[in-house]
């Protein structure tokens, strides 16, 4: 962003400011005089009042605004008074299907099913905090303590509802409020416009298209670990993984090493107890704490809510530190089993162990049997148990034996060579 823009910005702004002051008098002078007519003002009767208030500036050689730098200001005008600002072209751009404002220099956007920085930075924290605070005002929602994670839509836009969560800055680790905006258009897609897009890409042809293949594996191990570096991306990229052990046994360590290797083309949620899981590279994740009640409040918001705040917002990813009980375990499941991928620890002394102890805890908060919460843990493909700061043994959940009525557990780590 030039000077100049900033001084164009500067103007629309003060101009926005002065316009709600004369806006909020003269509201109350007609209301005493119950000259009801008056407050009836349209978008174009105030543009004309603003557009007649710019011929007393001048631009910085000294001269009256043109007519092109008039209307570039009162375009600014606009989307302050009446869209989202500086992310309003976003809004209205088709192929962009939600927008997430972590940062005042981290607005990121999914643009026909992948992810992008906007290329968007607001030019300070305090801009930033101002920015969410006017979007709350705007759809009359209060976003306090007691109330800390808000979910609301805004249908005053002509091409899309927008559904928006906000996460206060009382629970995320950075201390800023976490905005999550889902657009969902007011003109339905049709099965060829989805085609289109790239829907069903499996179309029927004559033809053998050429299939390309993948061999680049990221290098995490020494070529004496070369098996386990195959085994290693494949669960970074799985559905999802159940890490055990006791405590201390390096499972929060193990945990922040792969987290560091998601990729940046996920949106991660961390859940949390306290800030110990973080990566401060990947460009689309954020971590949330809980917030326990302290002295006479009655305000809390634990690893459950949460959990429940994630399915609100668009992601690939939910990790939650570590499961302590019912409701954090079937929260995950649920997650699980709606196409996120999941990762969580959980004491245990074995893998087979820790799946058995997730099962009570989904069966202590649903009431449902513990077949049917063993059912619930197929989105966890991997289970890795670590013990003295080692890991002692990985098994894949492979599947559900209906015979058996039981998970099937394929034993893939320690890795046995061929012939040993």
């Amino acid at each position: 962003m030039n000077k100049e823009d900033t001084a164009y910005e500067k103007l629309a702004a003060k101009l926005c400011e002065e316009f709600h002051k004369k806006q909020s008098a003269g509201l109350l002078a007609n209301l005493e005089k119950r000259n009801l007519d008056a407050l009836d003002v349209s978008r174009e009767k105030i543009l004309t009042n603003m557009k007649s208030e710019l011929g007393l500036y001048e631009n910085e050689k000294g001269e009256s605004l043109s007519e092109e730098e008039k209307a570039h200001v009162l375009e600014l005008i606009r989307k302050d008074l009446w869209g989202y600002g500086i992310i309003d072209d976003l809004i209205h751009e088709s192929d962009i299907s939600d927008i997430k404002l972590y940062a005042p220099e981290n607005v990121r956007v999914k643009r026909t099913g992948k992810r992008f920085g906007s290329g968007i930075t607001f030019t300070d924290v305090n801009t930033y905090k101002r920015f969410v605070n006017k979007m709350l005002e705007r759809n009359k929602i209060n976003l306090g303590t007691a109330n800390a994670i808000q979910t609301f839509t805004d249908a005053t836009q002509e091409d899309a509802i927008l559904r928006i969560t906000i996460i206060s800055g009382l629970l995320t680790d950075s201390g800023l409020p976490l905005v999550a905006i889902r657009k969902v258009p007011k003109t339905k897609y049709t099965l060829k416009s989805l085609e289109d897009a790239g829907m069903f890409n499996h179309k029927a042809s004559g033809k053998s298209g050429k299939r390309i293949k993948i061999n680049t594996i990221p290098v995490f191990f020494s070529d004496e670990n070369a098996e386990l570096n195959s085994l290693m991306y494949k669960m970074i990229l799985s559905k999802g993984i159940l890490f055990t052990g006791k405590g201390a046994s390096g499972k929060t360590t193990l945990m922040n090493a792969m987290i560091a290797e998601i990729p940046y083309d996920e949106s991660v949620m961390i859940c949390q107890e306290n800030a110990e899981l973080f990566d401060n590279k990947h460009p689309d994740l954020f971590s949330a704490h809980v917030l326990t009640n302290a002295g006479d409040s009655k305000i809390s918001y634990e690893l459950g809510d949460l959990t429940r705040a994630a399915l609100l917002v668009d992601l690939d990813r939910v990790i939650v530190g570590e499961v302590k009980e019912g409701s954090e375990a079937a929260g995950l499941s649920k997650a699980s089993m709606t196409g996120h991928k999941c990762w969580t620890s959980v004491h245990g002394e074995s893998c087979e162990m820790a799946v058995d102890k997730m099962a009570d805890y989904i069966s202590q908060a649903t009431g449902y049997s513990t077949r049917d919460s063993l059912k619930q843990l197929q989105g966890f493909e991997y289970v890795v148990h670590l013990k003295n700061f080692r890991v002692d043994e990985i098994i894949r959940i492979a599947g559900w034996d209906k015979e058996k009525e039981t998970l099937i557990f394929e034993k893939v780590y320690p890795i046995v060579k061929e012939g040993a």
